[in-house]
């Protein structure tokens, strides 16, 4: 079930980022900051509850100074649930998220380093465009991929 983020669900979705493995402390800490922002701060959070437990989620927000563009800031699933198609559904709800809201384009940033591939090719695979890099954008060695996808 997919279904908006409560404040109640900060422990499961910081158990999701730091058992995921795949983010450093620092990186984790701003997740955290978006998700305790929330829908004061403009970010729509979605999350995939399996069984009762928040097993992964989803952050956007719409792109400040356009009209119909969001970027998507996080997605995240609990190692226990990798592979199960709980990445697909949230990035679908995000995209109809979008669109109910008469918007048409999602836009995301990710890492170039080697250890990001599978994050690459999970946007790839969902539709997304890569449409730009900025080398050494994060630190000396990890590039900034810019992803694009207009939504239908």
């Amino acid at each position: 079930m997919i279904r908006e983020l409560v404040p109640e669900d900060r422990e499961a979705i910081e158990e999701a980022l730091t058992e995921c493995g795949a983010f450093s402390e620092e990186e984790i800490r701003v997740a955290l900051e978006l998700f305790d922002a929330g829908a004061p701060g403009g970010y729509t959070l979605f999350g995939a509850e399996i069984e009762g437990r928040v097993l992964g989620y989803v952050c956007l927000a719409q792109a400040s100074l356009t009209q119909s563009s969001w970027y998507l800031y996080w997605i995240c699933v609990h190692p226990a649930a990798q592979g199960k198609g709980v990445g697909r559904a949230l990035q679908a709800k995000s995209e109809e998220f979008v669109r109910s809201q008469g918007c048409r384009r999602l836009v995301l940033e990710t890492s170039g380093r080697p250890d990001y591939c599978k994050a690459r090719r999970f946007y790839e695979n969902a539709g997304y465009e890569r449409v730009g890099l900025i080398p050494d954008f994060y630190r000396p060695g990890d590039d900034c991929a810019i992803y694009s996808k207009v939504i239908e």
